[in-house]
């Protein structure tokens, strides 16, 4: 008798497990939901891109740039809270007298916000990769408010499968107070610390999903 009890407990436990499991996988694939970033455009986007995450020079250039050096850091996201690796990240923005320091690709801008003669080594642009846990970063400076929109970067966003969508990121209110708790920043925390360099972290959630939903 008590072995028959017995076979009728773990038979309970190994059906509620699987019960668990089941329900595990619904809230994985149908509750868990990121909000699509805002899209915002932005006319200054460059004519061509500088293939580095470091917008304060060129490759082989010594960084001579005015303002705040900072760290822009995020992570792609899909619509599901899936990291997205492999996808390009386009930068670009403003220097510290609010002038762009490169030819835009649009040719109806204002002229008197180019300026490709700075003295400085400053691109204002770049391009960045994913890891497979979805981040990003990119070397820059604290730009002033631009076009009546607080302080940004302006990206955008491509993946071969997801498609691509264009943001900025407003500086305000994402500075990283403790950056060595997070671990989040592991990779780029002490290179920071060690030089005062304050990081910024931002989330870019892209519409659609990159895994099948089962």
């Amino acid at each position: 008798m008590n072995q028959l009890k017995l076979y009728i407990f773990t038979v309970s436990i190994f059906f509620a497990s699987i019960t668990l499991a089941a329900g595990d996988d619904i809230h994985l694939n149908n509750l868990n939901y990121c909000n699509v970033s805002k899209i915002e455009m932005n006319d200054y986007e460059p004519l061509k891109f500088e293939s580095t995450n470091n917008l304060l020079k060129r490759t082989g250039q010594k960084e001579i740039y005015c303002g705040e050096k900072i760290i822009v850091h995020g992570r792609v996201l899909d619509q599901n809270c899936v990291p997205i690796s492999d996808a390009k990240v386009y930068a670009w923005q403003a220097n510290c007298s609010g002038k762009y320091t490169y030819q835009p690709l649009k040719t109806l801008v204002d002229k008197k916000l180019i300026d490709l003669d700075t003295g400085t080594s400053f691109t204002g642009n770049g391009i960045a990769t994913t890891n497979n846990k979805g981040e990003f970063h990119f070397v820059t400076v604290y730009p002033p408010a631009m076009h009546g929109i607080t302080s940004h970067v302006n990206i955008r966003v491509e993946h071969s499968r997801i498609g691509s969508l264009q943001t900025n990121l407003k500086l305000k209110g994402k500075k990283v107070s403790n950056p060595r708790n997070n671990p989040e920043l592991n990779s780029i925390s002490g290179i920071a610390a060690d030089n005062e360099i304050s990081i910024y972290d931002f989330k870019v959630v892209l519409p659609g999903t990159s895994l099948k939903s089962y």
